[in-house]
């Protein structure tokens, strides 16, 4: 669990669902049910921790994340929503990465615990303050269903009298023993890489980690897998709703940059990303909604 933060329960919700809090307030979702452990913050409706009973954790978080209403957390699943990457220029100046739905805090619609397993879904809403950068009306739910697997979906939904387009992703940062322990498989043959100009470029399905890495992949058309030799484990990822796979690591120069990850950080760390990079986005119809999702599963042995 989150063991390097000292929380206080606020709510008890059901027997493994509660609210929990740190001294300044910042408040989290727990879940302590028979078959693993999980948590979200409500601030970004961010998964922040999964951990199935007798194995390592699938989600990685950051040691020294940030936890205050401005910032995004490192590590985790970030939203990021309604853009990816940098707004349009023509949203303004000066606007957040990836969109506000990180930065923003969420509320708890709906929350259900099961034998196997609990449903989460966290909603946020348009407010005049996120009017001010991006005009539309919307709710965002984030559902979430865990089990023996992670799945999270994604819903946008058009509450305003006029269509919009968006960008986003599911910024899945999972959890790894060492990056010469790991390949991953399944991936489209192309790929725009943006530590080289976004240049599109071809390759092998299959990736080893031995370096930075900031690839826009074309979407996959099985599910991809992550085999970590060290934790005899692979981890499958299956997406939907997306156009591309994201995978990222800031390897040693970046990881040093970051203030809220160790300079190690990046050697448990790595980012498969459920994702929409297209220019045009999705466009949502007035009354209508879009879905993206991931689903994430583990298979040792």
């Amino acid at each position: 669990m989150l063991c390097h933060i000292s929380l206080f329960k606020i709510k008890t919700l059901s027997t493994a669902i509660s609210i929990q809090a740190d001294a300044a307030g910042y408040e989290f979702l727990i879940i302590e049910h028979k078959k693993f452990n999980a948590a979200f913050a409500l601030h970004g409706g961010h998964l922040v921790h999964f951990q199935l009973k007798e194995q390592q954790p699938i989600i990685w978080l950051s040691k020294t994340a940030i936890y205050n209403q401005q910032k995004a957390i490192r590590g985790g699943v970030p939203v990021c929503w309604p853009w990816f990457g940098a707004a349009d220029k023509s949203l303004g100046e000066n606007l957040p990465a990836h969109g506000f739905a990180r930065t923003s805090k969420w509320e708890l619609a709906a929350h259900n615990e099961f034998p196997e397993g609990v449903e989460i879904e966290l909603r946020l809403t348009d407010s005049a303050a996120t009017r001010d950068i991006w005009p539309f009306q919307f709710e965002l739910l984030l559902k979430a269903t865990l089990t023996d697997q992670i799945k999270l979906e994604l819903i946008s939904k058009n509450t305003g009298n006029i269509p919009f387009s968006y960008r986003g992703a599911l910024h899945s940062y999972l959890n790894i023993s060492t990056p010469e322990s790991c390949a991953i498989s399944g991936l489209n043959n192309h790929y725009n890489d943006s530590l080289d100009n976004g240049l599109a470029k071809s390759g092998d399905s299959t990736l080893q980690i031995t370096g930075p890495i900031d690839a826009i992949y074309k979407k996959a058309l099985s599910p991809i897998t992550l085999s970590d030799k060290q934790f005899n484990r692979q981890l499958i990822i299956d997406n939907s709703g997306n156009d591309a796979e994201v995978l990222w690591t800031p390897w040693i120069a970046g990881a040093k940059a970051f203030a809220d990850m160790p300079d190690q950080g990046y050697k448990t760390m790595f980012c498969i990303e459920s994702a929409i990079t297209n220019k045009s986005g999705v466009r949502v119809k007035p009354g209508h909604s879009h879905s993206l999702s991931t689903t994430i599963r583990s298979h040792t042995g």
